[in-house]
């Protein structure tokens, strides 16, 4: 799979009309059988045939820590994913640079209004913010060097920034010593693709040489419209 589910299903979307496209025709009808098990016995079981091949099964499985197993039979295709959860914990942690994040409407793009207020007292050479871009939308060198040659606005506080994993990710590094200790960005993202129900992005703010001091928030994006 892909870093996140949405990310996965568009690239099963993108297999299914390839397939479609090179008219590629499966040999039988599809019928098809997927066995979960766990130690000797498997005692869930999901039948697929050629008027369902196209649906979902969804299997609750008894929250019990060990090796489960799968097995399948017969002709077809199927995407088996076990999704799992431990050590959820509730706890609420200090929100030491009381940093906020949401999806608003900027110059005809959408943007992440990030507003957070660094501490009188520090001992920090480098703080960090580290942000992450909804599924189907992509942080620009243009764009952000467009924010950065602003001579006004809280970008005066960044000193540089880096885009990964293209463009999926965002590094912008704050400067410490900037006058201002609360600081607010707009940070605008190319659109790239329409997605349905997005899943939250990420927005982190740490203190770079002392990752204890860390605050992690998310913010949903505005429903797919290129014209903001």
């Amino acid at each position: 799979g892909f870093r996140s589910s949405q990310d996965t299903v568009m690239g099963l979307q993108a297999l299914a009309k390839f397939a479609e496209m090179s008219k590629a025709v499966m040999p039988k009808k599809t019928d098809l059988t997927i066995s979960v098990g766990k130690g000797k016995t498997y005692f869930e079981k999901m039948k697929f045939k050629e008027h369902n091949k196209m649906t979902v099964k969804e299997a609750v499985l008894n929250p019990a820590v060990g090796s489960y197993k799968i097995r399948w039979s017969g002709v077809g295709v199927a995407f088996f994913q076990m999704i799992s959860e431990y050590h959820v914990s509730d706890v609420d942690y200090e929100p030491v640079f009381a940093l906020e994040a949401a999806a608003v409407p900027y110059q005809g793009f959408q943007a992440v209004n990030v507003a957070f207020k660094l501490p009188k007292d520090y001992e920090s050479s480098m703080y960090l913010l580290e942000m992450r871009a909804p599924t189907g939308l992509v942080f620009k060198a243009s764009l952000i060097e467009g924010q950065m040659q602003m001579t006004e606005g809280g970008f005066t506080a960044i000193t540089r920034y880096d885009i990964k994993e293209g463009g999926q990710r965002l590094h912008l590094y704050i400067d410490p010593t900037v006058e201002s200790r609360k600081i607010e960005l707009h940070v605008p993202m190319d659109f790239k693709f329409s997605v349905v129900d997005r899943m939250p992005a990420q927005v982190t703010l740490i203190d770079y040489y002392d990752p204890s001091q860390r605050q992690t928030v998310f913010y949903t994006a505005l429903d797919d419209v290129q014209e903001y």
